[in-house]
């Protein structure tokens, strides 16, 4: 992706849904993203059902488009309400584009997205071994926080209250 192509949060579509069915390469790794539940392998109707949960809205981070009117799945993440928060799930960014703020950005837009419905605490959970989610979020001003449900000891529950979200996407705004 070329740096000058500034990305850009769409409702997800079923072809870009698809698409993230061949991010995962094992069974751990859509697990840790989609959930225990989640089969693997599945085929792409199986993936699409259990991807696509009531109450919850897709979300994808593309590329701007390009000459061809093209553009490049990037990231995608899904927002509902849950535990009286805007709850983020199942956010990933593609592999061969990792490590290059994308998750941030991906973060800052479904945070714009969910505080322009309503003004509430962000939540997530995150599987602890994976240390570098757990450092991208904490940098945005999440924290661990006391699980809402039967505690699950691979997860950790993460917030950020409504005001370091406010603040956080007003800084984020002002550099983009």
């Amino acid at each position: 992706m070329s740096p000058a192509l500034k990305p850009q949060l769409v409702l997800a579509s079923v072809s870009e849904m698809c698409q993230l069915r061949n991010w995962f390469h094992s069974a751990d790794e859509q697990h840790s993203w989609g959930g225990d539940n989640f089969d693997y392998p599945c085929n792409e109707l199986r993936f699409l059902q259990q991807l696509c949960r009531p109450g919850t809205q897709s979300y994808a981070l593309i590329s701007s488009a390009q000459a061809d009117n093209s553009t490049e799945l990037l990231g995608f993440g899904q927002l509902c309400d849950r535990f009286g928060c805007h709850h983020l799930a199942r956010l990933v960014i593609r592999p061969d584009c990792r490590g290059h703020g994308l998750a941030k950005v991906l973060i800052f837009e479904l945070i714009i997205q969910a505080l322009g419905q309503q003004q509430r605490n962000i939540s997530l959970y995150v599987h602890r071994h994976n240390t570098i989610a757990v450092s991208c979020y904490q940098q945005l001003g999440f924290v661990i926080s006391p699980p809402p449900e039967a505690e699950n000891s691979r997860l950790y529950f993460m917030t950020l209250t409504v005001a370091a979200a406010l603040a956080g996407a007003e800084r984020y705004l002002q550099l983009a």
